[in-house]
């Protein structure tokens, strides 16, 4: 065995070691100082235990942290487990489809972490909490340019959002989630005139709770919110102005998302998957209703009411996605780097 291959193993093992004993990441720069080696070398070395799956990357700001991958995560098909992420609402009604191909085709049982808004969604999967997450396109593009550690990989459903005018409004207040599809919704509905107001007025609530309580206090002018929420609104006296989906900057709602952690093989098994299930829902949309209410909460007949809501895509449009983009308006960086976040 020649000394450059020896180095090379020896570094690995040097590596792997140290990084176990940081679970929650080593900024490479301090990694390459800690075991005495050059950071081009360290970079080189790294790369080849990413395409091995033994350790993955995530950018967080201008710092890079090296992070060990665990024994009995999902892409060492051992704990044989899928982490989804999602936000509450009724729009996922085709998971139960997912979690019957998964365990029927691959064998992994799904376990599905719900979560009150989209960003915190993303942040579950930038943070390695979830393996994959059902969130808004748009969440997730901020979340690649942070972290450069997702890709999405499926399609989903339109429609489900609307824009509300609260009557006997105590104040000239826009209220949206943050960065996700609503907040999207808000931007072209205030350029196109649709509602009036400035990026100055708007106040973004971090639940369906607080926009709720916003709402029935009479703490805004205009609501933009999805469904169940909106039922609530309409119960509050909102008069219904617009529903999101009939603008065309605003096309996809949520879209599938995956950890770049995973092996390409995997990714492309899962995401497979995840379109067969929605292509099996688009034929049967009430099978698995009373599994989706007991998951998340929701009362089965309000369920039955999403069904017209939503219209459900498997794939990816590439025309929606350069929409979404380029309504984004981001400069900075480039648009092109942008689509480094789709795998279609």
């Amino acid at each position: 065995m020649n000394y450059i291959m020896c180095r090379t193993l020896s570094t690995i093992a040097k590596i792997l070691e140290f990084i176990t004993k940081f679970p929650e990441g080593v900024p490479q720069s301090q990694l390459a100082k800690a075991l005495g080696v050059s950071k081009s070398y360290l970079s080189l070395v790294l790369k080849n235990l990413e395409k091995q799956g033994l350790v993955y990357r995530i950018r967080v700001g201008n710092m890079i942290l090296v992070k060990p991958v665990f024994v009995g995560s999902l892409f060492e098909f051992k704990a044989k487990v899928l982490k989804l992420g999602i936000v509450w609402s009724s729009e996922y009604l085709f998971l139960g489809y997912f979690a019957k191909l998964l365990k029927e085709k691959e064998g992994i049982e799904l376990i599905i972490n719900i979560y009150p808004s989209a960003l915190q969604a993303v942040l579950a999967l930038i943070r390695r909490e979830v393996d994959a997450t059902l969130s808004p396109m748009v969440t997730q593009i901020y979340g690649y340019l942070l972290s450069k550690g997702i890709v999405i990989v499926g399609g989903g459903a339109s429609g489900g959002g609307y824009i509300y005018e609260i009557p006997h409004n105590l104040s000239e207040t826009i209220i949206s989630s943050e960065i996700s599809t609503m907040d999207l919704c808000r931007a072209v509905a205030l350029k196109k005139k649709y509602i009036y107001g400035s990026t100055a007025s708007t106040r973004y609530f971090s639940s369906p709770r607080e926009a709720i309580a916003m709402i029935r206090r009479r703490l805004a002018k205009y609501a933009i919110v999805w469904h169940p929420i909106n039922i609530d609104v309409e119960s509050a006296g909102g008069k219904k102005i617009l529903g999101c989906s009939e603008l065309e900057e605003v096309s996809h709602c949520c879209t599938f998302a995956v950890t770049r952690v995973l092996s390409q093989d995997i990714i492309e098994r899962i995401a497979q998957i995840y379109m067969n299930s929605i292509e099996l829902f688009n034929k049967d949309k009430k099978r698995f209703i009373d599994w989706y209410s007991a998951t998340v909460g929701i009362e089965p007949s309000i369920l039955k009411k999403a069904l017209n809501e939503y219209t459900y895509t498997p794939e990816l449009n590439p025309k929606n996605v350069s929409k979404v983009i380029e309504t984004l308006g981001i400069d900075v960086p480039a648009k092109e780097y942008l689509y480094q976040v789709i795998q279609i």
